[in-house]
C-alpha cells in the first residue's frame, strides 16, 4: 500500500521530512528564512531555519570573516527561491533564538533527496558541531549515503 500511495500522492506527502517550503531570504550560512507550503505541525508562514549541527564562520560583528561571507554566498546560491524540505528536530524544536533546527534536504531531478547540511560541510563552508541537545547525529551523514529517496 505505500508504494501505490507514493505513486498517487505527490512526493511531499510521502516524504520522510517534516515541512517543505521556499526559501525566501538566506540570512547566513547555516541560518535562511522558510515560507512554509506543507507542513504536518502547525507552523507560521515563514519560519526561522538553522541547519543542525554544523557551524559557518560569522559573516557580521567582531568575528566576521570572508570565510563567512563565502559561505553565505554557497547558500544563497543553493537556496534562495528554491522549494527544500526540512526534518525538524523532535527533540528541542527551536534554539533559544527561537529558530527551527533541522536538516534540510534539496530534491534532485530523480526525486532523491541530497543534505545540505553535508553539502556545506563537504565544500569546507561550515564545521560539524554535533549539538547534543537534538535529535540529530551527524555521524550518521557519512554512515548511510548521502541522498536518500522521498518514498523511504
Amino acid at each position: 500500500m505505500g508504494l501505490i500511495a507514493c505513486i498517487l500522492i505527490p512526493i511531499v506527502a510521502c516524504s520522510p521530512d517534516e515541512v517543505y517550503g521556499r526559501v525566501t531570504h538566506v540570512v547566513d550560512g547555516d541560518t535562511f528564512d522558510l515560507e512554509v507550503q506543507e507542513s504536518n505541525l502547525p507552523l507560521d508562514d515563514v519560519i526561522h531555519v538553522r541547519l543542525a549541527d554544523i557551524d559557518c564562520p560569522e559573516t557580521r560583528g567582531p568575528k566576521a570573516s570572508p570565510e563567512g561571507k563565502a559561505a553565505t554566498e554557497y547558500a544563497r546560491s543553493w537556496l534562495l527561491s528554491q522549494y527544500v524540505y526540512l526534518d525538524l528536530d523532535d527533540k528541542a524544536g527551536q534554539d533559544p533564538y527561537n529558530r527551527w533546527v533541522a536538516v534540510v534536504y534539496i530534491a534532485e531531478p530523480n526525486g532523491d533527496l541530497t543534505n545540505f547540511n553535508r553539502m556545506l560541510v563537504d565544500a569546507g563552508h561550515a564545521k560539524i558541531d554535533d549539538y547534543k541537545n537534538n535529535e540529530f547525529d551527524p555521524s550518521s551523514w557519512w554512515s548511510q549515503s548521502e541522498k536518500k529517496d522521498p518514498s523511504d
